[in-house]
């Protein structure tokens, strides 16, 4: 698994949270497919910290914009 740092997986991480809230339904299951994620790459105690920053990134779509285009280039 590569590696990512912190920044790239909580923008990958508000790319999942979008993608969760299409059909407007962000459902606890959905957030803990995300949790897992995040889980497999940061240490246990900054999960729910990067998933609050992600969630809050899905809220401003320029700001999700820009991790889309960072996401392509790698």
């Amino acid at each position: 698994m590569q590696n990512l740092d912190k920044k790239t997986i909580t923008g990958t991480a508000a790319l999942l949270v979008h993608a969760a809230k299409i059909d407007e339904q962000y459902s606890d299951h959905e957030k803990k497919i995300i949790r897992e994620f995040i889980k497999s790459y940061i240490k246990e105690d900054e999960i729910n910290e990067i998933l609050i920053k992600a969630e809050e990134i899905e809220q401003n779509s320029n700001q999700l914009l820009n991790y889309t285009d960072s996401n392509k280039k790698k």
